[in-house]
């Protein structure tokens, strides 16, 4: 299969179209004509994901967030960006990016958290999710992250509040809060939001839980990996959640 060939299977589960267009996903470093001999799932290319793609001889990284957003004047072996583009080139590693329209996509980033998180969806919109939680308590939810998604999640609210609905986004998105109470929910969950956003969250009567923002995307990579391994016959490898951004 060839990388062209690639970008199409990724254009079925998550349209190109999709993307926003401040958005810059599909292919950023690499020959579209070669052929793919495995393929590396992470939030961000670091250089822990080059080296672990290199090492087990997959030759093409699909990032959900693009490494290249803005024009680049120069490539700089003493500045990240550009060690980290001239990394991938020196071991012949392709990247693909898949951001807003993954997130967007049916069965994509948003509807993993909101499964992760064991919600039965009622309401769904671009970015967010609502529906019914599976557990009975804001603290409940709270700990079926921890366990689950993201340790580290920090949960603002009374723990022993009854829920019967929950709005949840993925990465940075705290903009979503009013969407959220509007549709009534009780508990506003997502990867990260700025401090206003969540003290105007609380005041409209939600609970918010923050899980990180990869964390929040990370979720997404064992569902894509195994979509993509039913549909290609080279390796397609996610590293374990802990690992996942790199």
């Amino acid at each position: 299969m060839k990388i062209s060939e690639f970008l199409q299977i990724i254009d079925t589960i998550a349209p190109w179209e999709l993307a926003e267009a401040w958005d810059n996903p599909g292919l950023l470093v690499g020959d579209p004509e070669e052929e793919v001999t495995g393929v590396l799932l992470c939030v961000d290319a670091t250089p822990a994901a080059v080296d672990c793609a290199a090492a087990r001889g997959l030759n093409l990284i699909l990032a959900h967030h693009p490494l290249l957003f803005r024009g680049t004047k120069h490539l700089r072996a003493d500045e990240y960006e550009g060690a980290l583009l001239m990394r991938l080139v020196r071991r012949g590693i392709s990247l693909v990016a898949a951001h807003t329209n993954l997130d967007r996509a049916p069965g994509g980033v948003n509807d993993c958290l909101a499964q992760a998180l064991g919600l039965r969806v009622e309401q769904s919109g671009d970015y967010l999710r609502v529906g019914a939680p599976g557990v009975r308590t804001a603290g409940e939810l709270a700990d079926l992250a921890r366990a689950t998604i993201s340790p580290q999640a920090v949960f603002y609210g009374e723990r022993d509040r009854a829920i019967d609905c929950v709005a949840s986004s993925c990465g940075a998105g705290g903009e979503f809060f009013a969407e959220a109470a509007r549709r009534g929910a009780q508990v506003f969950v997502t990867g990260e939001m700025k401090h206003n956003e969540r003290v105007e969250a609380e005041g409209l009567g939600l609970s918010v839980l923050l899980l990180g923002h990869g964390e929040s995307e990370a979720v997404v990579l064992e569902p894509l990996r195994a979509r993509l391994a039913a549909q290609i016959r080279a390796e397609v490898f996610a590293p374990q959640r802990s690992g996942a951004r790199d």
